[in-house]
């Protein structure tokens, strides 16, 4: 990595506010580079930021004195037209080698990030009378990757799993889980399929019959008034076997919380303060109909029935108020999709208006778009996890079938099988600009050839096995040369594609977009390849070169393997 040289430069640049985050933003640039050409790193100022005092600022830039051992020459190229002004700088070659293929790294990241700085992620967030069907994918992961991309970068993280057990949904499915004589031996073995038959089973009943409805009415005013104490017990028990299962989910897909929370933990009892200051500030007006509404925009949005019981919209508003005072975060992300846009408008605007401390630049609705065609080869896709277990299937026929396929002395093949699913999985879909509508394509998430989650673990488990036949040369005793590298244009590429890796990682964070990596990876993954073969080691007689080319392989296989695990994939050794 590249963090002495970019920390050697952000020391000694001016150091104004506007202009945060220099750290980041030096860019190696993407034009491939002279073969002779000396590595740069290159900061492009933001023209909105610096048109006033763009002179000043190179004029002062010209006159530092920057640490030799890193940087060798600096070039000042004011704007031009639509060109934004720069400043290069040009690395000490050996030390840009050096800091990129030493074999011992630093455990953390530099970073110019305040830890301080508190980032809230909220993803997944089922609900838990419906399956944890494959519109939960899209929110799981890319909520799992940006809270990884944020805690990689020096941020204090906070993620946050916001489960939906509560509203008139409920009672319809509490009151089918008496219909259906649920035991709790039924409820334990699978609670999310039991409980979406039951709800389903309620749902149908209710269509036909008036007085289901009312029963489930009054089973959830009930619940929520904390009038049925055994009902509530229950309840516990069912959100307990819930998230066992769905743990097991979230397992497979390399996704962790440090927190579970609960719609029904703001219940009417739970936010009648939240409500009371509605009131009091006159944002929660009457209807005629005896409804509770805010307008938000000139629409009338309800938060609390004719009957008393709360919307989704009361219960969010509470939660987001109570979550701000108690984790005092700088900015809150949403991970939902695109049809919640009005959803999100109306509670940041509400919540904002209700306390003072709270504003709309914290808080952020990450939207997506929904994945089509993501069905088993039957054509019935209810759960993720039947989905997760048609990957792994196919995956376990494809190794069947090649002729090439190694045993993994770590895991038995039912693991391999499902990393190498859930890889094709998840890289298909977060390759994707987050807000466009995917379409799911079996044939293509698995391929080997294409750029999949199948191309990265083949990548990592081939440079693995290089080095492992290597093993007995002690890389870290090896310095790396500049001299030798520059003599080889597909090393000189790999190199320039290893220094971007920061870059990349910080792009995906400030855009959002996991894509950012992921086509980083992929371009990382080529190199690699082209590199493989035009500078083979185990055929090279010039012990010299063969350990520079081990070097350069191990730092390869480090950073695509740093990257994957930012992707929650987990990388395989064998496969």
């Amino acid at each position: 990595m590249t963090s002495r040289i970019r920390c050697a430069i952000c020391e000694q640049l001016p150091q104004i506010p506007q202009l945060k985050n220099i750290y980041h933003a030096l860019e190696v640039p993407t034009k491939k580079q002279n073969a002779n050409a000396l590595p740069i790193l290159q900061w492009n100022l933001p023209a909105s930021v610096v048109a006033q005092q763009e002179h000043d600022l190179l004029q002062s830039v010209r006159k530092l004195r920057f640490d030799a051992t890193y940087i060798e020459e600096v070039r000042v190229m004011p704007s031009k037209g639509r060109t934004a002004a720069k400043v290069e700088f040009q690395l000490e070659p050996e030390a840009f080698t050096s800091q990129l293929l030493q074999v011992e790294v630093p455990t953390t990241t530099a970073t110019t990030v305040s830890a301080k700085e508190h980032i809230v992620v909220e993803y997944s967030s089922p609900n838990i009378a419906k399956p944890f069907h494959v519109g939960h994918l899209r929110s799981t992961i890319i909520g799992n990757v940006l809270a990884n991309l944020h805690t990689h970068l020096g941020y204090r993280t906070t993620r946050l799993n916001y489960l939906g057990d509560w509203g008139t949904q409920f009672g319809l499915l509490a009151l089918g889980v008496q219909m259906s004589n649920v035991s709790d031996a039924e409820m334990r073995s699978a609670p999310i399929e039991t409980l979406y038959k039951a709800y389903v089973k309620a749902n149908k009943a209710a269509e036909s019959d008036d007085q289901v409805s009312q029963r489930a009415r009054d089973i959830f005013a009930s619940l929520e008034a904390g009038e049925d104490a055994a009902m509530v017990s229950q309840w516990h028990e069912y959100r307990r076997y819930t998230i066992e299962e769905l743990t097991r989910v979230y397992e497979r897909l390399g996704v962790h919380f440090d927190s579970y929370e609960w719609e029904s933990q703001y219940s009417q009892g739970q936010i009648s303060d939240v409500l009371k200051q509605l009131r009091t500030a006159n944002l929660l007006q009457r209807e005629k109909d005896g409804r509770e509404i805010v307008v938000v925009d000139n629409r009338r949005v309800p938060i609390i029935k004719s009957d008393g019981t709360t919307l989704y919209l009361a219960r969010d508003i509470a939660a987001l108020v109570e979550r701000h005072s108690r984790l005092q975060f700088s900015r809150m992300l949403y991970v939902v999709d695109n049809g919640q846009a009005d959803h999100f408008n109306a509670l940041f605007k509400t919540a904002t208006a209700l306390d003072n401390n709270l504003s709309l630049e914290k808080l952020q609705h990450v939207k997506f778009g929904r994945i089509h065609g993501m069905s088993t080869r039957k054509g019935q896709a209810i759960f993720l996890r039947d989905v997760l277990d048609e990957a792994r299937d196919v995956m376990r026929e494809k190794r069947s079938a090649s002729e090439t396929t190694k045993i993994n002395s770590l895991w038995d093949d039912d693991r391999v099988c499902d990393i190498l699913g859930v890889s094709a999985v998840l890289i298909n879909v977060l390759k994707q600009r987050r807000q466009r509508d995917h379409e799911f394509n079996w044939q293509h998430a698995l391929q080997v050839n294409g750029d999949t989650g199948i191309k990265l673990q083949y990548t990592h488990c081939r440079l693995h096995s290089l080095l492992t036949n290597f093993g007995h040369i002690q890389l870290a005793d090896i310095k790396p040369s500049w001299s030798y590298f520059a003599q080889e244009p597909h090393a000189v590429d790999l190199l320039y594609e290893l220094a971007r890796f920061e870059q990349c990682v910080w792009q995906s964070q400030q855009q959002l977009e996991a894509c950012v990596l992921v086509n980083y990876l992929f371009g990382l993954c080529n190199s690699t390849s082209r590199a493989l073969k035009h500078l083979p080691v185990k055929q090279e007689t010039d012990s010299h070169k063969q350990t520079q080319r081990l070097l350069l392989f191990n730092a390869a296989k480090r950073t695509l393997k740093q990257g994957m695990e930012l992707l929650s994939l987990q990388p395989l050794n064998q496969m």
